[in-house]
């Protein structure tokens, strides 16, 4: 026999599993869109702000709950822009992320204002890691799904 108290402690730990396994699959896709575009930006990066600023924010109904923004790239350059990589990107996510209050969003920035310009010169800032998680983000997520769906059978 059960009880409406333990069908609802059912449901709830339920819930609770599937939400940790959507932040685990998020941020995983977070991790590797950050990497790949560090790594494969095919761009001259002469302060090291651009790929400094590179960098995701993991929300649920608004909180982040995880980010990556962090200093990758030593400058061999020194000057008054030095060192703003991290703060841009940073700053430019927590903008974005207000917009988003229900549900999940992953946003990731190249946060310099020059970003959108140095892709336009054919130069990969974001698009390669643009492309990776349209290509990946159905397939875990349709893994994730059937995860699920085992579970409740």
């Amino acid at each position: 026999m059960h009880t409406n108290a333990g069908v609802h402690a059912r449901f709830v730990e339920f819930a609770k599993r599937i939400h940790k396994a959507m932040i685990t699959v998020l941020q995983y896709i977070g991790e590797e869109c950050v990497r790949q575009a560090r790594e494969n930006g095919n761009y001259i990066d002469h302060t090291g702000n651009l790929r400094n600023s590179i960098g995701y924010v993991l929300l649920h109904d608004g909180n982040i709950i995880s980010n990556n923004f962090e200093e990758r790239v030593q400058s061999k350059v020194i000057d008054k822009a030095n060192g703003m990589g991290v703060l841009e990107g940073r700053t430019l996510a927590e903008k974005l992320a207000k917009d988003f209050t229900k549900g999940y969003a992953l946003i990731i920035v190249a946060g310099m204002n020059y970003a959108y310009y140095v892709e336009t010169l054919n130069k990969d800032v974001l698009d390669g890691a643009e492309r990776y998680a349209m290509r990946v983000v159905p397939k875990m997520i349709k893994s994730l799904q059937t995860q699920v769906y085992k579970m409740t059978s």
